[in-house]
């Protein structure tokens, strides 16, 4: 989809007078298996005050203000007016709308129980078959659980009660991310990355480039990078961009990377046309695989730029 589209999908859910929708809230469950994520719902019942609250949040967050939107990418940084567009389809969310689809076929939340270990709670915002999800993980401070030990304390009844006493649930003015019409648009980078278990994807992402790479006949020691990578999310992290760019399976990319270091007096070791991948330059070797060193055409300076945006010239 284009971000034209992205835009004009935004530019709706804008327009969207919310007192009009009704809403639903949903806590996720998760559980791992063969490093596979699995998700089941529970509906949880809510009074017309939360939500109008919840409408409130998410008008205060999605509607309130103009954003700048960027496709995601696994090296954005996270910016308070940017939300990252990604489609639904890539990532585990239409596990969780399946689940939600079956509406009242899930389980209710009956006692407080319920409301433990929970992954993310979902806020369904529905007007006829128009949709609108909010999404926000559970954390250390939102978990039930771990409300105790922030020593909060409730004020009822002319007097001050310990929270040890209460059935407690916080919930958070912010999202995580928004999903409307098969698109999502983060707002939080890295609690969308763990909600969706990109972790995991990353990983397959990072395997599959090394291993290209090791099949190549322009790389000695291959084996470093895999043991340089490891389970740093990071590392994982440029890996992963590294192969869904694919400069390195490009006609005569990885020959111009090797004759430009060369050039520029990188400090890439090359024997016999081939990198010799060392320690102390794998860094810089990953930073050349992903086209991240990049010369400004108004004063010839060279950086390292991650997050790049071809620029269209103009016709």
């Amino acid at each position: 989809m284009s971000n034209k589209a992205h835009k004009t999908t935004l530019k709706a859910i804008k327009a969207i007078d919310l007192k009009k929708w009704t809403v639903t809230f949903w806590l996720v469950k998760r559980y791992m298996a063969n490093h596979a994520a699995h998700y089941s719902v529970l509906r949880v019942n809510t009074d017309a005050k939360l939500q109008k609250r919840l409408k409130g949040y998410v008008a205060n967050q999605l509607q309130g203000k103009d954003f700048h939107l960027a496709e995601y990418d696994f090296n954005n940084a996270d910016g308070d007016d940017t939300l990252f567009t990604i489609t639904a389809d890539a990532t585990d969310f239409p596990t969780v709308e399946a689940s939600i689809n079956t509406g009242f076929d899930n389980a209710m939340a009956s006692e407080y129980q319920d409301l433990l270990n929970s992954w993310a709670y979902v806020v369904q915002l529905e007007h006829g078959n128009d949709r609108l999800y909010a999404w926000r993980k559970i954390s250390t401070l939102t978990q039930p659980k771990k409300v105790q030990s922030r020593q909060a304390t409730f004020f009822v009844e002319h007097k001050l009660v310990d929270v040890e006493d209460k059935e407690v649930f916080l919930i958070d003015p912010r999202f995580d991310f928004f999903v409307h019409g098969g698109m999502i648009f983060i707002a939080n980078k890295k609690e969308f990355e763990i909600s969706m278990n990109f972790r995991e994807g990353m990983k397959a992402k990072a395997a599959d480039a090394i291993q290209h790479l090791s099949d190549s006949d322009y790389f000695k020691n291959v084996a470093l990078i895999q043991k340089f990578v490891g389970d740093n999310l990071n590392h994982l992290r440029k890996m992963a961009s590294i192969f869904k760019a694919g400069y390195y399976q490009k006609p005569n990319y990885i020959q111009r990377m090797i004759e430009v270091s060369k050039e520029e007096g990188w400090e890439l070791k090359v024997e016999d046309g081939q990198v010799v991948i060392e320690e102390n330059t794998i860094d810089l070797l990953l930073k050349l695989l992903n086209n991240d060193r990049l010369r400004s055409p108004i004063n010839n300076e060279t950086f390292d730029a991650a997050a790049k945006a071809p620029v269209k010239k103009s016709s």
